[in-house]
């Protein structure tokens, strides 16, 4: 085996730019005390945000994360990302949702590309973000709300953070 005179060059993967982290609260009964990914029809739609990862192309739950994931990815696609994590209690994590849920993480290349600037829709860090995920309707027939006192009728059952570190 030869040995390396020159350089440490070596097959890799860099991340360029400005990462900015980003928290996802979603309202999911039953995620934590019965992680069900597939429930009964009868129960899918009391589930909410059932977004539970199981690598099963196959399974509801797997499908309502994809298309979350792709509804995000829209504006900016997450490059770091973790699964989300089942917890009894959203009310430890935010003040916006209570009762069982999921808690996600990701991160985006870009620092400020949720950020709304304008007077228009909801300001702030998160503000597209919530903007954009309103209404947005996963496999189970569950309306995303982001926003409280939809018209719709939904009440809110997700919500985001931006953090500065992991």
């Amino acid at each position: 085996m030869p040995i390396r005179i020159h350089g440490a060059a070596t097959s890799m993967q860099n991340l360029t730019a400005d990462l900015q982290y980003y928290v996802c609260y979603a309202s999911s009964p039953g995620a934590f005390t019965n992680p069900n990914p597939n429930p009964p029809p009868s129960e899918e739609l009391a589930r909410l945000v059932n977004i539970q990862v199981t690598g099963s192309p196959l399974d509801q739950s797997q499908k309502n994360f994809e298309v979350f994931l792709m509804s995000i990815g829209l504006r900016a696609m997450p490059v770091v990302l973790s699964d989300p994590a089942a917890v009894i209690q959203l009310a430890d994590y935010t003040p916006e949702l209570s009762g069982e849920g999921f808690v996600w993480k990701f991160a985006v290349e870009r620092g400020v590309q949720f950020y709304n600037f304008t007077p228009y829709g909801t300001p702030g860090p998160v503000g597209l973000l919530v903007d954009d995920l309103n209404g947005v309707i996963i496999p189970t027939g569950v309306r995303i709300t982001t926003v409280t006192g939809s018209p719709s009728g939904w009440g809110k059952n997700v919500a985001f953070s931006r953090m500065d570190s992991i």
